[in-house]
């Protein structure tokens, strides 16, 4: 008898605390009262935490993201919408003007802020995987003097694997993988920047003369106290994910476009041979026409799908409120499939690029944004080369 009491005891409490926990779960998902009367982007949250995650990953499995998930909701709600993903209400913005308010107003409104989960979709070809090893190594060797040893891209891609996947701290989740990457990889540059730390002591301003790598720059400011070791470590992995993957990318979708339209590779081949066999940064800078095929394969076949901000005060736009701490997702596709400002934007028309700016975009707004990820000198030539 007291065992059954016991056990009717024990399965009250949980009925108590599984229903305590779903109300708090529908309230924090409910949609915030209005009291100030703001005009919220219209929206589609789906089921409570989740929201629409599921389809999210989904579409983005298929390769299909833009055509499954974005465009159904740009056709029923228009450019600026309201979804859930990963546990946040997300305002996903379209357009070359949504694209610019929001990175001119970086850190003054919104400051990037990624959600904890998704993954990439396409198939790896023998190209792509080749084009990954050469960028991989071209970032390592020439920017930082580091000999990319076996075993680091892959280390590198297990990271990149777990950067979209449900953060679940489960010993061979695809999250768990990727953290223990991450710290393999922080503890390799260590090694190597506590060894040119040692190196370069005393002998900041000769390295400097002598120009160096970026490394060696990095460690000089370091040395110089105006950032520390854990700073240089993030810098380095930061450029490496920025520069190899978007840029591998690129090239093997450029190839593809080239492959599946032989005159335009006719035009590209005479251009590169009329420069020589053995091209200079000097002789890219003339290869007007392979710079156009690249950007308009880049436009069709967009390195990065968007980038998610956060919110960090209200934001006023295009008539909607979108709340502090809130997500924003803005996307590429959004702006490179919209006739409003390329014609016939599913063809392949590397002419559309003898502009610098396409004849119909807004004034002032800066180029495709797959063209400019990195502003240097250095970092807009790489992709060239």
């Amino acid at each position: 008898m007291a065992n059954e009491i016991s056990n009717h005891y024990s399965f009250c409490l949980f009925c108590f605390l599984a229903a305590t926990v779903f109300f708090i779960v529908l309230l924090r998902h409910k949609k915030p009262r209005n009291t100030n009367k703001k005009r919220l982007p219209p929206d589609e949250m789906g089921l409570p935490w989740l929201g629409q995650t599921m389809e999210f990953y989904k579409s983005q499995r298929k390769n299909s993201l833009f055509d499954d998930f974005i465009q159904p909701r740009i056709a029923k709600y228009g450019k600026i919408f309201t979804t859930h993903l990963m546990g946040s209400p997300t305002v996903i913005v379209n357009g070359a003007n949504a694209n610019k308010f929001l990175l001119s107003n970086e850190f003054k409104l919104v400051v990037s802020s990624w959600p904890s989960a998704s993954w990439k979709g396409q198939d790896e070809i023998s190209l792509y995987r080749s084009t990954k090893i050469l960028t991989f190594t071209i970032v390592f060797e020439c920017f930082f003097g580091i000999i990319v040893e076996a075993e680091m891209l892959r280390t590198f891609e297990r990271v990149l694997e777990g950067v979209f996947t449900v953060p679940v701290q489960i010993p061979g989740s695809r999250f768990w993988r990727a953290k223990k990457a991450r710290v393999e990889i922080a503890n390799m540059l260590i090694e190597v920047v506590r060894e040119k730390r040692m190196q370069m002591e005393g002998k900041i301003e000769a390295e400097e003369e002598k120009g160096g790598t970026l490394l060696s720059q990095l460690v000089a400011g370091m040395i110089r106290g105006e950032i520390n070791e854990e700073e240089v470590v993030d810098n380095v992995v930061l450029l490496v994910f920025a520069a190899h993957d978007t840029t591998s990318f690129a090239i093997a979708m450029t190839s593809k476009m080239l492959a599946q339209h032989p005159y335009c590779h006719s035009i590209l081949l005479k251009e590169a041979k009329d420069q020589g066999e053995n091209l200079t940064q000097d002789d890219t800078k003339k290869m007007k026409y392979t710079w156009q095929v690249a950007r308009e394969s880049m436009r069709l076949f967009p390195p990065i799908f968007g980038s998610f901000r956060k919110a960090i005060a209200d934001i006023e736009y295009e008539g909607f409120t979108i709340p502090r701490g809130w997500k924003v997702l803005w996307t590429t596709y959004g702006t490179h499939y919209n006739s409003e400002y390329f014609q016939d934007p599913l063809s392949f028309n590397p002419s559309r690029f003898e502009e610098s700016v396409p004849q119909n975009f807004p004034k002032r707004n800066p180029r495709i944004l797959a063209t400019q990820c990195i502003n240097s000198q250095a970092g807009s030539q790489y992709p060239k080369i």
